[in-house]
């Protein structure tokens, strides 16, 4: 297999985080939520006689598009239902499992209160089926699962829109696991799917491309960059640039068929600039036309970093001053389109093997 390209794997990321790819296992302490992803990822999640052995949220890869995401239980002395809230806050999920042993009770009441407020997808898991045992003997496994979902479906019928059942699983006997198995795949598949197309949108890699351009500002900007105009080092604003983006040599040298550098577009806005009739300005005039431009270039909402960095340069009394930023500006330019292009050359390359 053919190793991804460091900008590729950057944008997927990108998207990614943009996206749906993760499943949340929530629900009571010591309902088997760890044992329960064992067996359908087939790893080794932490299990525990103790209440609930997790404390923290723990991701699991299920398949190579999704992941499980192991919460704490619900009602713990550790994680109390505020700090789990904001646990969920912090976490972009859409789809969660909520996983049942025993009754429900009020904090999962709360908390599924909490979850449809939020528009989250619940899917209801009564694991530990083989658990399910009349003492008396009377009644069968099936009644009382029937028993179960009658519980669940009154219980919930004020906080929940849609109707509910359980799936009822077990890891002992295996009840259930493929039925929950199909509905994961079901679910990771309809984002896989949502996910590719955000992949190949346009606006996407737009919005990628104008985020990287943006973020690019404080690494090139820094209390340094004076000294390195001054001493004309651009090598080092070129390799920021390059690193920043993620590009590599041999793309430029494959794409525009010769080296770019900043101290060539120099001279050549220097030429211009002296092909101009009024090329005489005031400091003031050219300060304000550099700060325009960098605030233009890099996506910039506020003008005070800006006018920061531009000063720093300015201050020291170089004059010609606004080809330098020109050059700077037009070099990011120059590695965005390329980004753009190498992100777009594997767009293709996907639409022409799926």
């Amino acid at each position: 297999m053919m190793k991804k390209h460091p900008l590729i794997r950057a944008y997927e990321t990108f998207v990614q985080n943009r996206s749906c790819n993760k499943i949340g296992i929530i629900g009571q302490p010591d309902a088997g939520k760890s044992a329960l992803i064992n067996r359908l990822c087939n790893v080794n999640a932490y299990t525990s006689v103790q209440t609930d052995a997790t404390l923290a949220t723990t991701a699991y890869r299920y398949n190579a598009y999704g992941y499980l995401i192991d919460f704490p239980g619900v009602g713990t002395e550790e994680v109390t239902v505020q700090k789990y809230k904001k646990i969920i806050q912090n976490e972009p999920i859409q789809h969660y499992l909520y996983v049942f042993s025993s009754k429900i009770k009020a904090v999962d009441i709360e908390m599924i209160k909490f979850l449809t407020k939020h528009n989250k997808h619940i899917t209801f898991v009564y694991n530990k089926a083989d658990t399910l045992v009349d003492v008396s003997g009377n009644e069968n496994r099936l009644l009382l699962m029937r028993d179960k979902n009658t519980e669940l479906q009154v219980t919930l019928k004020h906080y929940v829109k849609t109707p509910v059942s359980y799936i009822f699983t077990s890891t002992l006997d295996g009840t259930g696991i493929e039925t929950l198995t199909t509905l994961i795949n079901d679910l990771l598949l309809a984002e896989e799917k949502a996910y590719r197309q955000k992949y190949n949108d346009p606006a996407y890699v737009n919005s990628y491309l104008n985020y990287k351009v943006n973020s690019a500002f404080p690494k090139l900007f820094t209390p340094s960059f004076k000294n390195i105009v001054l001493k004309q080092h651009y090598k080092v604003i070129e390799r920021t640039v390059m690193t920043h983006f993620k590009i590599q040599e041999d793309d430029i040298m494959e794409r525009r068929k010769e080296w770019l550098d900043i101290e060539t577009f120099i001279k050549e806005f220097e030429a211009l600039k002296a092909k101009e009739k009024s090329s005489g300005l005031t400091h003031l005039m050219e300060f304000t036309k550099i700060v325009q431009l960098i605030k233009s270039s890099f996506k910039m909402k506020s003008i005070n970093p800006v006018t920061m960095a531009v000063s720093s340069i300015v201050e020291m009394g170089l004059t010609n001053t606004f080809p330098i930023f020109q050059a700077i500006a037009k070099y990011v330019d120059e590695i965005k389109e390329i980004a753009r292009e190498v992100i777009e050359d594997d767009q293709k390359q996907y639409m022409n093997t799926h």
